[in-house]
């Protein structure tokens, strides 16, 4: 159980603001907790504060001479409360093809991460058969059909790796093919579940506009509902490495174990990170001292391995400065938090023009609560 202290001066008004916010923010998590105050001169001197009220979370100082409202403190609690945190990892990857062009920019997408990874690489394409209701499911037909789709996936995967080796591309990676019955979201789905499985790559168009498209579309329905990271590689988007990653969010999705994943991405490939926080349209909050509170302790109080940086856009035109800024600071990766669905939503269709989209020539990693 996540045990928090507020520590002050006993029967203070801040103190028992502080405590009374904590409490709420507490119970609209949902979040079990002890809550005690500290008010001994002793017990005080141990936590080496520079000022009261302060507010400690497991051990660890997250706030002090601040009493924050009870919606910043979610935020915050969300952010630093212990959870078993699982190192992200994109060694085993899955291509799902359909033979279209964007797949075979997946495809070698995905070679290229798993070579520099020292993973592997799954090709996975689902047949769904023409069913007639009037004959056996388990006919000629339906069996020479699951063998020509075996046949395709095989010449696929041969000539892929042909390109590739043309191309000059050493690719030591080992590849393994399967062909599905079924329908195709659904069998991704249950590819997403499995345990060896760390990341699905999926080509899209790179349309003007894909982005909007993409709650609602067949493809990205996986992207919502994956158990396992997503990433979606634009049509012509060849893999250069991730040098510059650019988090977007609003600090409702700043949950400390996806924070881990993305410190995860970054030392993987030694890329600064831009933290990007989205705001709704005339927010005035001043989010500092949570942004100085949330990386002291994500970085336990030393300098991270990877430069990064934080910035606010916000107002109706909140994509035009995603784009803006992705173009002017050479972002190569996007990340997004897939829980904050209606989020996404609100801000494209807030947006000043129908066609607004992120950048379609931006790979975009979706990482799931």
């Amino acid at each position: 159980m996540t045990t928090i202290q507020i520590l002050g001066i006993e029967g203070s008004a801040q103190t028992r603001q502080l405590r009374s916010n904590v409490l709420e923010a507490l119970a609209a998590l949902g979040i079990r907790a002890a809550v005690e105050n500290v008010s001994e001169m002793e017990r005080l001197m141990k936590y080496r504060i520079n000022g009261i009220p302060a507010l400690v979370v497991d051990g660890t100082v997250v706030l002090q001479k601040l009493v924050p409202p009870s919606e910043d403190l979610k935020i915050l609690l969300n952010a630093f409360v212990e959870g078993a945190f699982k190192q992200f990892a994109m060694k085993n990857i899955i291509v799902p093809t359909d033979f279209s062009p964007a797949a075979k920019g997946a495809f070698q997408f995905a070679l290229d991460l798993a070579e520099l990874q020292g993973g592997k690489v799954k090709v996975v394409h689902i047949y769904h058969p023409e069913f007639d209701p009037d004959s056996n499911w388990l006919n000629n037909s339906f069996l020479d059909g699951v063998g020509n789709a075996k046949e395709r996936l095989d010449a696929f995967v041969k000539e892929e790796l042909n390109y590739a080796a043309a191309g000059g591309v050493a690719i030591d990676v080992k590849v393994e093919q399967e062909v599905i019955t079924g329908f195709a979201v659904d069998e991704i789905l249950q590819i997403s579940q499995r345990k060896e499985v760390d990341l699905i790559v999926m080509g899209s168009t790179g349309e003007k506009g894909f982005l909007e498209k993409m709650f609602g579309s067949v493809s990205t329905n996986v992207t919502q509902r994956a158990e396992c990271p997503v990433m979606l590689v634009p049509h012509g988007v060849q893999f250069r490495g991730f040098r510059h990653i650019m988090y977007a969010s609003n600090y409702e999705a700043a949950e400390r174990p996806t924070l881990h994943r993305i410190v995860d991405v970054a030392n993987a490939f030694h890329a600064d990170i831009h933290f990007v926080h989205v705001a709704e349209e005339g927010d005035t909050r001043s989010y500092q001292e949570i942004e100085n509170r949330l990386f002291n302790v994500l970085f336990n109080g030393e300098d991270p391995s990877f430069a990064f940086s934080l910035t606010k856009v916000e107002g109706h035109s909140v994509v035009d400065g995603l784009n803006d800024y992705a173009i002017k600071h050479n972002i190569d990766l996007v990340v997004m938090v897939c829980p904050h669905r209606n989020f996404w939503e609100q801000l494209f269709h807030k947006s000043v023009t129908k066609s607004m989209a992120l950048n379609t020539k931006l790979p975009i990693l979706v990482l799931h609560g």
